[in-house]
Parts: structure tokens; sequence; C-alpha cells
């Protein structure tokens, strides 16, 4: 048996795909591209920029794990066991998968989430039914029962039963990403994974190959497009705002317009006392206050597209 989070079970997961692969595979996910993830499987993961923020939301994620099924139990009656091991399918080795809980007396999986982010205002997210779609497949579990915490206080729930067809089409793609492996590629990057990829320059030079040149002469053109979208969603916006004047809310039909002023709030400009205190002080107590508290932020790399003027015949 592989315990969750030892050494073993990371390796594990490296060499076969998890439920947490499968969304990535789909495009599902904006953090990771299918070709970092390909990386990853062949032992050269990208290279991970630092981010506390990041950090900080999966340690109290796993802390609320334990909130979350108190509050689901409560809520339902029927007490969940955790699951410590590595599940792995009967007939594909490689297709493997982690569990949060199961509830005791039943064969149901038990997925245990927090967030505050407004993409599950409309339902269950595509990535996560992806994910939970992994996970009946390989266990054999035949549904996923969703235990959602929002904001802190919210216990809302999503129930999803295994759907052979659904199961079967993750399988065909989760193949064809293993046939892509042994190959070489070739896989899909995204926005993210290349920032992350490429974090620096060299400040090399380098001269465009046909295609890239007209991947560049495309981007200028939606720039420009999107300029001028702007501009025309500016001259509409003070056209509506003209003529509704002190109103709050303007009504038609198929639409509801509302353009209300927001409450007053009161904001410190803490830099400024900061600096009004800092002053205060003699120069071999300034300096080392002001160091403790003193990072230093990393570059990034913006591109700049700067369109030639033709030149005249």
């Amino acid at each position: 048996m592989v315990a969750q989070r030892s050494p073993e079970w990371i390796e594990a997961r490296r060499l076969g795909l998890s439920s947490t692969d499968i969304p990535i595979l789909l495009g599902l996910s904006p953090y990771k591209s299918e070709a970092a993830l390909a990386r990853e499987k062949m032992g050269t993961p990208d290279p991970e920029q630092p981010d506390p923020k990041r950090d900080r939301m999966m340690r109290l994620g796993l802390a609320l794990e334990s909130v979350v099924r108190a509050e689901e139990e409560i809520e339902h009656g029927i007490r969940l066991r955790r699951v410590n091991r590595l599940l792995t399918h009967p007939t594909l080795p490689w297709a493997v998968t982690s569990l949060d809980f199961e509830r005791v007396g039943e064969k149901t999986i038990v997925e245990v989430k927090s967030s505050r982010a407004g993409r599950w205002d409309d339902g269950l997210p595509q990535d996560v039914e992806a994910q939970c779609a992994w996970q009946m497949l390989v266990s054999g579990y035949p549904r996923v029962h969703v235990a959602l915490l929002r904001s802190g206080s919210e216990l809302q729930c999503f129930d999803l039963e295994h759907d052979p067809d659904t199961a079967a089409g993750l399988v065909v793609v989760a193949e064809d990403f293993r046939r892509r492996l042994d190959v070489g590629g070739p896989f899909a990057e995204n926005a993210a994974s290349v920032k992350a990829r490429w974090p620096a320059d060299d400040g090399g030079e380098m001269v465009a190959d046909a295609d890239t040149a007209e991947a560049v002469r495309a981007l200028l053109d939606v720039r420009a497009r999107r300029s001028e979208l702007q501009t025309a969603e500016e001259r509409l916006e003070t056209a509506i705002k003209q003529r509704m004047a002190d109103a709050a809310v303007l009504i038609g039909q198929g639409f509801r317009v509302t353009w209300r002023r927001t409450r007053d709030t009161t904001v410190t400009d803490w830099k400024s006392v900061a600096d009004g205190l800092l002053r205060q002080l003699p120069d071999e107590q300034r300096e080392p206050l002001v160091s403790i508290h003193t990072t230093v932020r990393a570059g990034f790399r913006p591109l700049r597209v700067v369109a030639e003027k033709e030149k005249d015949g």
C-alpha cells in the first residue's frame, strides 16, 4: 500500500496519470499546460517561482478538510473514513488516483473542497467534474459526493454518478497523451506554462521565421481591433451614462443597467505613516528596521510589439 504524500506516492503519481492530471489534459486548467505536465512526467519539471499565496492556500485547504468532514457528517448523518492509500485501476496500471474520504457503509467517494472563487456560482466546475469522473473510473466506485465549503461558512454539495461513456472518453485522452510521451510530443502550451518556463531573458536577439512573423502580424491586428473595440465601448458607456444622469437604474426590453455610487471607504496611507515614523529615528536604527521589511520582487517579461512603419518605395 502506498501512503498518501509519501515519497513513493509522489513518484507513483509522476509515473502514472492521476485525477489531478486529467483536467490539464482536457485543457481545463489555467495553471498548468499539457506540455508542462509532460515535462513533469519525463523528469524535467518547469522551475517553480516562489508563491507564498499559493502555498498558504494549499496549507489552508488541507487544514480545512477536517472541518468540512465534520460538517458533512452532521449535514447528512453518514460517517466518513479517510482514504490514505493510492488507488490503481485493475487493468490500467498507469491510471491512479487518491481520494479524500469515503462514506462508511456505502461505495461513495467524498471529495472535499474549500473555495471563495466565483467559478462555483454556476455549479460544479468542469475541471472538478473531470477529476471526479477519473476517481470513479480508477476506484470502481459508482458515485462521488463533492462537499464544498464556500466563503468559510456555507456547505454546498454536488453528486455525480459514474458514466461509462465519459470514462471511456477520458481513457482515450489519457492513452493519447501517453503515446505522445513515448515519442516526445507534440504537447500544448499555455500562457502560464510559458511564463514559468522562461521567466528571464538572456539578452540575445533572434530573427523571426515565417511562422513566428505571421503570429506577430496577427497579434498586431488583434491588438488594433481590441483598441478599436475599447474605444467604441467607452463611447457607448459615456452616451448611456449621459442619458441616465442621476438615475441609478435603467430598464429596457431584455436588459437592466445599474449605475450606483459605492459606499465611501476610509483608506490609510500606511506608506506615508511609516515614512513619517522612520524620519523620527536615527540612522543607526532606521536602516536595520527598513532592511527587516525589505524583500526583492522578481522582475517580469512583458511582451512589447512595435510595428515598424512601411518605407516609401
